[in-house]
């Protein structure tokens, strides 16, 4: 009970911990697999010093349970660090004049990392059998020795190792899915709430949270970034020449055309009916103006297809405005004064602060 009300415990505040580190500091995702394998290497650790004496001369604990988990959460590198501390763990903390109970506890470890390394690839992670597999071969199978040495006397105890392993591994594969499911209904819950419906960027609401960020770290890292606000031209005789549907289909190709055209490092937003925002990261101004006038051209190219088999092109206005040319306070009204210069002046350009 002591390793199960650990391994819960630890577990919970391990997926809290890498929860908010992902929704506060996303730059630094690709550390994941290295605090992963230090928690669960921790908590080995912990399971081993609380392990529960059996009948036969038996120790449980359910260490080899953290190496499993650090693959099935973050993969085979999470699950590498936990293997590499449990194994220094293991020599230095614990009795190493029994030669027997020293090579069954490092088989089982190397094997619980070798086995969920080849039998967890992303898609199987949610697979019971595998996990029963790699349970069973990995915790059972280097207990059989002990077994034989006694000749089949220990019968119950031997049992009971075996029933408290199984156990123990049930448990925790429910609670890592458990875990894993809650995690990815609550990721597509924040989702829905911050996309646009009908383009899938962010909405005004979201883009007013990523803007104050976009902000603060510009101010705190000195790089510059560009908001570029565009405008479909003529958008309402769209509709009215070919109907909502039509209009619909346009705004959904532009969210498609202003998804690939962003960088990874780069935002954008439906601000509202056919106003678009885009957040150009680590950009000056004539990076910008060129960004502009290539997003321009390619809105002008493009061939959009309607609902009723018809084709349709259309164009844009683009203003732009540049951090730090501009104070964050001014730099959306700055953005939105050079789109309406660019519409007055013709349309289907790109004016930007400054020129």
């Amino acid at each position: 009970m002591n390793n199960l009300t650990l391994m819960t415990t630890f577990l919970f505040l391990c997926n809290l911990l890498l929860n908010k580190i992902q929704e506060s500091f996303p730059q630094y995702s690709r550390t994941f697999p290295y605090i992963t394998g230090l928690l669960l290497g921790l908590l080995g650790i912990g399971l081993m010093f609380f392990n529960v004496s059996a009948p036969g001369g038996f120790h449980l604990d359910l260490r080899v349970l953290a190496i499993i988990s650090a693959v099935y959460m973050s993969g085979r590198l999470a699950g590498g660090i936990s293997l590499i501390i449990l194994l220094l763990a293991r020599f230095l903390l614990l009795d190493t004049s029994n030669p027997a109970g020293l090579f069954i506890g490092t088989t089982m470890l190397i094997l619980a990392f070798v086995l969920s390394s080849l039998l967890f690839d992303g898609k199987h992670n949610y697979s019971w059998r595998r996990w029963a597999i790699i349970v069973e071969c990995s915790m059972v199978l280097p207990c059989i020795p002990i077994y034989l040495m006694y000749n089949g006397t220990i019968v119950l105890p031997f049992l009971l190792v075996m029933f408290v392993y199984t156990l123990g591994g049930l448990f925790t594969y429910l609670l890592l899915t458990y875990l894993s499911r809650s995690n990815r209904s609550i990721y597509l819950l924040k989702e829905s709430a911050s996309r646009d419906y009908l383009t899938g960027l962010h909405n005004p609401r979201a883009f007013e949270a990523i803007f104050e960020q976009k902000v603060l770290h510009a101010m705190r890292t000195h790089e510059p970034f560009a908001l570029l606000m565009m405008d479909i031209d003529h958008f309402k005789s769209v509709n009215d020449t070919y109907g909502h549907s039509a209009g619909d289909a346009v705004l959904s190709e532009i969210g498609e055309l202003l998804h690939h055209f962003v960088r990874s490092s780069d935002d954008c937003a439906r601000k509202g009916g056919e106003e678009f925002v885009v957040l150009l990261h680590c950009c000056n101004h004539e990076q910008a103006r060129q960004a502009g006038e290539r997003l321009r051209q390619q809105i002008e190219q493009h061939v959009f297809p309607l609902p009723d088999g018809q084709q349709l092109r259309i164009t844009a206005s683009i203003g732009i405005s540049v951090f730090p040319d501009r104070s964050a306070e001014e730099l959306l009204d700055q953005a939105d004064q050079e789109l309406y210069r660019a519409k007055n002046e013709g349309r289907n350009r790109v004016c930007a602060a400054g020129i």
